[in-house]
Order: C-alpha cells, then sequence, then structure tokens
C-alpha cells in the first residue's frame, strides 16, 4: 500500500503538467495587456496629451466695467464731467515663438512619458520570459528526479531479492533505501519551488497565483533571432535607451520653453466709457481709450534664463547615460551570447553522447551486479552519474532558452526580434 501511495504521488504531479504547453511569447504579451502598472503609466500619458492639446491656447481675454470718476456728495455719473461708466477689454499676447515653444515641450513630455511605457513593457516581458523557463527547469528536474525514485525502488526490489537468498549484504539494502528516501524527498522541495513559480509568474500576468501554466518536457533551443550584426544595431533602439533621448529631448524642449519665457508678454487694452448730460451744457460724449504694457523683465529674465540652462544640463545628463548604458548593453548581449553558444553546446553533447553512455553504464552495472560481476558502489555510482548526467542537459538547454529570452529583451520590439 505505501509502494502505491508513493506512485500516485509521483504520477499526479506529472499528470498535470500534461497540459497543454503555453506559450512564454504570449504570455509575455497578456502581461503587457493586463498588467495594471502598466495601465497606471498609460493613464498618466493620457494626461499629458490632455496637458499638450492646449499648450497654444492664449490665455482668456478679460472684460471689465466700473463706476469711475462718481462725486462722493453726489454719486451719478451726470454730476461730474469725468464721470462715467467705463467699459474696459485686455488681452495678454504671447512673445513671438512663446505658444510654439510650450507646444513642444509638451508634447515631448507625451513622447517621454510613452517611452517609459515601453520600457515597462519590454523588462515585463523580460521577467515573464525568464519566469517561465525557471519554472519549465523545475518541472523538469522534478519529472526525472520522480523517474529515479522508481528506478531506485527497482534496485531495492532487486537487492531485497538478493539479500533474501544470501547474496547481498543487509548494509547494502539499507543503504539504499536511505538514498532512495533521500531522493524521494526532495519531491515536496522541488514541487513547492513550482508552485512559488507559478504564482510569481500569475503575479506578472495579473491573474489569480494558482492559474495553471504549461511548460514543456524538454527546453527546447531555438536559434538567436537574426544575425549578430542585427542584433547589435538592434540595441540602438532598446527602449530604455529610447526612454533616454527622449527624455533628453523633453529636457531640450524645456530649455527652448524657457527661453522663450524670457520675452515679455505685451498686454493691450480697449477701454469706452459712457458719459451722461452734463447740467452746464456738456453733451456726454463718450470716450475711447487704447493701452499697451509691457513688464519689466527684472527679475523673470534670470529666473527663465537659470530654468533652460539646468535644463540643458540634465538633456546632457541623459544623453550621457544613454551612451553608458548602450555600451553595458553592448558588452551584456555580448556575454549573453557566449552563454547561450556554451549551453547549447553542451546540451548537445549531454543530450547525444553523455546521456546515452550514463544510461548503458548504468543497465550495463545492473546486470553485471546481478551475476556478482559489479559492486554494490559501482551500481550505486553509475545510477548517481545517470541522474547528474540528465540534470546537467536540462540545465543547460534552460541556460540556453533564458539566454534567448535574455536576448530578445535586449533587442526589444525591433525587426531583429522577429527575424530568424
Amino acid at each position: 500500500m505505501i509502494r502505491i501511495a508513493l506512485l500516485t504521488a509521483l504520477l499526479l504531479p506529472m499528470a498535470a503538467q500534461a497540459q497543454a504547453v503555453d506559450d512564454p511569447d504570449a504570455l509575455a504579451q497578456l502581461a503587457v495587456e493586463r498588467q495594471p502598472s502598466l495601465e497606471a503609466l498609460r493613464s498618466g500619458v493620457e494626461a499629458l496629451q490632455s496637458a499638450a492639446d492646449v499648450a497654444r491656447l492664449w490665455t482668456d481675454p478679460t472684460i471689465a466695467a466700473e463706476l469711475s470718476n462718481l462725486p462722493v456728495s453726489a454719486p451719478w455719473i451726470d454730476q461730474h464731467a469725468m464721470a462715467g461708466i467705463q467699459l474696459k477689454l485686455q488681452q495678454r499676447f504671447p512673445a513671438p515663438g512663446e505658444t510654439k515653444a510650450r507646444a513642444a515641450a509638451a508634447n515631448a513630455k507625451v513622447d517621454a512619458a510613452e517611452a517609459q511605457v515601453a520600457v515597462l513593457a519590454n523588462s515585463l516581458k523580460g521577467e515573464v520570459r525568464a519566469r517561465y523557463w525557471d519554472l519549465a527547469l523545475v518541472r523538469q528536474l522534478r519529472a526525472i528526479t520522480a523517474e529515479h525514485v522508481a528506478e531506485l525502488q527497482g534496485f531495492v526490489d532487486v537487492v531485497e531479492a538478493r539479500y533474501q537468498v544470501g547474496v547481498a549484504s543487509q548494509h547494502d539494502l539499507l543503504q539504499l533505501q536511505l538514498r532512495h528516501d533521500r531522493l524521494a524527498e526532495t519531491l515536496p522541495d522541488l514541487d513547492a519551488r513550482a508552485v512559488a513559480l507559478q504564482a510569481a509568474l500569475n503575479g506578472a500576468l495579473a491573474r489569480n497565483p494558482a492559474t495553471a501554466i504549461g511548460t514543456p518536457a524538454d527546453s527546447p533551443i531555438d536559434a538567436l533571432p537574426a544575425d549578430a550584426s542585427a542584433r547589435a544595431e538592434a540595441l540602438d533602439q532598446h527602449p530604455e535607451l529610447l526612454a533616454l533621448r527622449a527624455r533628453a529631448a523633453a529636457e531640450r524642449a524645456e530649455a527652448d520653453r524657457a527661453q522663450a519665457e524670457v520675452m515679455p508678454d505685451p498686454s493691450v487694452w480697449l477701454g469706452y466709457r459712457i458719459r451722461a448730460p452734463q447740467g452746464n451744457g456738456d453733451p456726454g460724449t463718450n470716450f475711447v481709450t487704447a493701452g499697451l504694457s509691457v513688464p519689466l523683465p527684472a527679475a523673470s529674465t534670470r529666473r527663465w534664463r537659470a530654468l533652460a540652462t539646468a535644463a540643458e544640463s540634465r538633456a546632457r545628463a541623459a544623453e550621457e547615460t544613454a551612451d553608458a548604458k548602450a555600451q553595458r548593453m553592448a558588452a551584456q548581449l555580448a556575454g549573453v551570447e557566449a552563454r547561450y553558444a556554451r549551453s547549447v553546446a553542451r546540451a548537445a553533447t549531454y543530450r547525444d553522447a553523455l546521456e546515452t553512455a550514463a544510461r548503458a553504464a548504468l543497465e550495463s552495472t545492473l546486470s553485471a551486479y546481478q551475476v556478482d560481476r559489479a559492486g554494490f558502489s559501482e551500481l550505486i555510482r553509475a545510477e548517481i552519474d545517470l541522474l547528474d548526467v540528465r540534470r546537467q542537459r536540462l540545465r543547460a538547454e534552460a541556460v540556453a532558452a533564458s539566454a534567448r529570452a535574455e536576448v530578445l529583451t535586449l533587442v526589444g520590439d525591433s525587426p531583429a526580434q522577429g527575424a530568424e
């Protein structure tokens, strides 16, 4: 009964993995569509766009009405020649190029905000792909561990049969049983890691942590996108670099706006005074008044020029950061490509040669052990070697898949990503 329960416990997780395999790229795109943090950034872009739409608008004109020059002792407009009802219309006019500079600065802020959305989206895709292949590896390691637990149980049966007839020692039987139990004990740990990784992956997808995610039994080794030169060129369009350049452009647009704001904004007004006939024979002729005012740019000039200088400094800082980031990305891409190439070669060696040899060695040692031509320690060593080789092959495949996913994150959504 214990053996049946153990086999049932081993087979249930394997059956759960028999569901359809999810595409990591499709999951990455789903994360971009559903992640609330991205929606928050998009809402911020919409807010900036609304502000940009009105950046060119002038200030509202001002209209005023007043009773002016009324005598205190006789507050009527027909009691004094200067008394009357004054109507006034005033408009402030922007300096030449000012509204254009404001609109350019507002639109540049929109571009910078949109670039940040692309940065987060690309980063989120990379996180989803990385967690997916981590989950796949843990499940694959769990599957081969379960297979070796079952194989060890078969060895236990063989040694126990030999012990019953006095050919094998109790020491061998107990040692093998201990190894079987210790290996079986690692299965719950792998299950817990798989649950944690699945929950983290579903968190990036903004859905229930327990939502099932199908992973492959073996990590496929796909070719890198495009060729090395195309990938290197694609780095120039990485979202983080584009975001830094957009920030620099926004700062320069802000500097241009500050330079335009240095020019004072003139105000023009038109007044119309309505007068009443006076008792002294004055017919009460209405008056028209026109005027122009210009602020004296004393403190404001220094303030706007200081803001322009600060914005220029921030723009240079963003451009220098982009240059440094591009160099680091180029080095990172070279390292990832080297890791991918080595992992592909290593996986092929383990899959095509070492795993077959280790399996043959185990089967040969088991046959020799059954006829007393091989010792117990040799049998255990052969079994350990096979398990280690299979694990190393899975890890090499997973590293290759993970490295390829990292390359996709580095080249972003450039044309090089889709080319094979």
